[in-house]
């Protein structure tokens, strides 16, 4: 029986930077003018498939929190054991930001380097194959009628620097409908995306090899350099793939 992959969507919220600023305008900051070191406030994410989505916040460690409302120590513990189990990880700009900013929040803190984990990153599929007014979540979760991201003020985002509970609550709340919206997005996208999950590592040997379906069918070939493979559409999920083996091996002559 073949096993399914771990897919696990993800999503981080982070906070600004404390610095001591002279003006508001044009005004070069150096790093030695700042306060307080923007941190991760919390994580979601939701394994593919299933139907919860969790959480970690500051909140999570009292004993941390009571003593340093900045302190992401825990925040970071969890998604580094979340992201090693997964064998692949989808976010929104994940590769641009979510991954690097955790990364550097985990050698912060002297955790060891994640494993290599294959990325799919929605905004680079929307990007590279999409021509639409915006690659944002939001717009794209509007876009495909999904619904829209949980409405946050600046207020908010400066309560939660301040170690405000009630307000790092409603950005966990933020956090996990970013989530939602991520899953249905990424099932959306999932057939334009070039870095699809090879499903025969996992011991799925016939199917899409995006979703896992066997209810596909055969349309024409795909002709490669020296090789013809027959080429296969997934009736569920719509994506193209092409078979393993090649149907005919064509002769190609060496003009010495």
């Amino acid at each position: 029986m073949a096993d399914c992959p771990r897919i696990v969507l993800w999503d981080i919220e982070t906070t600004h930077n404390l610095a001591a600023i002279f003006k508001l305008f044009d005004d070069y900051t150096s790093h030695e003018n700042i306060i307080q070191e923007r941190y991760i406030v919390c994580a979601a994410w939701k394994v593919f498939g299933e139907k919860q989505v969790h959480t970690v916040s500051v909140l999570d460690s009292p004993t941390l929190y009571k003593q340093n409302p900045h302190n992401d120590r825990h925040v970071v513990d969890v998604l580094h054991r979340v992201l090693s189990a997964a064998d692949v990880i989808v976010a929104h700009n994940g590769d641009q930001y979510d991954i690097k900013f955790a990364e550097g929040r985990m050698v912060a803190h002297g955790l060891a380097p994640l494993p290599p984990i294959p990325s799919i990153d929605t905004l680079k599929i929307a990007k590279s194959r999409l021509l639409l007014n915006s690659n944002k979540l939001d717009y794209l979760a509007r876009y495909f009628g999904f619904g829209k991201k949980v409405a946050t003020r600046n207020e908010l985002w400066l309560r939660v620097l301040q170690g405000d509970a009630k307000a790092i609550r409603q950005m966990v709340t933020y956090n996990k409908h970013d989530v939602v919206l991520l899953e249905k997005v990424f099932k959306k996208l999932r057939p334009y995306a070039a870095n699809h999950i090879n499903r025969q590592l996992f011991g799925q040997m016939e199917g899409c090899p995006r979703c896992g379906s066997r209810h596909v069918q055969s349309r024409g070939t795909h002709k490669a350099i020296s090789r013809t493979y027959y080429r296969f559409q997934c009736v569920d999920c719509g994506g193209w793939y092409r078979a393993v083996k090649p149907v005919i091996a064509r002769v190609v002559s060496r003009i010495l």
